[in-house]
């Protein structure tokens, strides 16, 4: 889904700001912090629930929040004095401000998708192109588990296959007892973990259909890298 305002247009799952056709620079917590101002309009958002969200294992001075605010401000051109996106809730936090415009993207036809992520209890299809994995809000694959990062990897796939890269996460993304950071092509049966969140990778077949059941040990799948 695409949020449009004042002529920019915010992609959370290509996690870009676009003004036109002109990308607009924003470092990854300045887009953080615009996405949860942009989730929660036009309610405001206190300092501290924002420096929970924006620095969840991190003890952060007053000044960080103000400064990121600043960034984004200056990112937006958004004066401080008369703003027209962030304003300034006094004594509490900020809050998005102006008209948004939604609007939702097609759903993925099953010929886009490229596999699937099977875990104990669920099943994760991956679309093709760029998919952002973690637990944040911003990820288009949310991985339900407190040992996966906000953004903890990404996968990129296409018709020549699926590849899977760390997006430097606390924990590490394994595939088959491996840790890996560059880009991992993905195998049938490959076990992939992000983190302590053990899945397995399962390709679209020709008929397009993606395999289900995760393997055991003896059937072909690796063992989990020691922790």
């Amino acid at each position: 889904m695409g949020l449009h305002f004042a002529g920019f247009l915010f992609d959370r799952q290509a996690r870009e700001l676009r003004r036109g056709r002109e990308a607009v620079p924003l470092s990854p917590k300045a887009f953080q912090l615009l996405a949860l101002l942009l989730d929660n309009r036009p309610n405001p958002l206190s300092q501290q629930r924002l420096r929970d969200a924006l620095w969840p294992e991190a003890h952060v001075g007053y000044t960080s929040l103000a400064q990121l605010v600043a960034e984004l401000r200056r990112s937006l051109g958004d004066p401080a004095r008369t703003p027209r996106f962030v304003r300034t809730v006094s004594r509490f936090g900020y809050a998005f401000t102006g008209d948004v415009v939604e609007e939702e993207r097609k759903r993925f036809e099953p010929a886009s998708i490229r596999g699937t992520l099977l875990a104990e209890k669920r099943e994760y299809p991956v679309p093709g192109g760029e998919t952002l994995v973690g637990r944040g809000e911003e990820c288009g694959l949310r991985l339900p588990s407190t040992g996966v990062s906000r953004i903890h990897a990404r996968i990129r796939a296409d018709e020549n296959g699926v590849w899977v890269s760390d997006e430097g996460s606390k924990n590490g993304t394994w595939v088959n007892g491996d840790r890996r950071e560059g880009p991992t092509r993905l195998s049938d049966g490959d076990e992939v973990i992000f983190g302590t969140f053990r899945t397995v990778f399962r390709p679209v077949t020709p008929t397009g259909s993606t395999r289900t059941g995760i393997p055991t040990a003896a059937s072909g799948t690796r063992h989990s890298p020691a922790r």
